[in-house]
């Protein structure tokens, strides 16, 4: 009976030192860059638009070449590289030629009311800056924010 609980000790000892030692690793981790370069440095913090102006992207099929004025200083221009038209979701992705790496996702949701909202973002994973839409008191704009403010690594 001595030996079994010597034993049984023995292999509690084991195991707490075990567990002890697995607790003192550290687990590696994605630590967010925030020192990524700006794609956005020469463009405001809010761009306001009406998505009105936008709702012919949807149209577009995959390959074509756009260009959309968002600013009097700024014309996002791309190819489109993906599109969807889901029951009561259209969207719309496309890759910029003028703004290295970044993509403008652009969706349409009708809720069961037929309400419309718009939501989308312009992002690329290379930039500490991105761009999302967001309405405030009916009015559509496009806000600057950074990229670990919308992305988790």
């Amino acid at each position: 009976m001595r030996t079994l609980s010597t034993s049984v000790l023995s292999v509690c000892i084991t195991l707490c030192s075990l567990c002890t030692f697995a607790q003192d690793q550290k687990i590696p981790l994605n630590e967010p860059d925030y020192n990524k370069p700006r794609l956005f440095n020469d463009l405001p913090d809010r761009i306001d638009f009406n998505p009105a102006n936008l709702v012919n992207l949807f149209q577009l099929k995959m390959g074509q070449s756009v260009t959309i004025p968002l600013t009097s200083g700024f014309n996002y221009t791309g190819e489109v590289v993906s599109t969807s038209n889901e029951a009561n979701v259209t969207s719309v992705v496309i890759r910029s030629t003028n703004r290295a790496g970044a993509r403008l996702t652009f969706t349409k949701v009708t809720d069961a009311n037929n309400a419309v909202k718009y939501i989308g973002r312009i992002i690329s994973l290379q930039y500490g800056d991105t761009y999302e839409i967001v309405l405030e008191n009916d009015q559509y704009y496009f806000k600057k924010k950074g990229l670990y403010d919308l992305v988790n690594e």
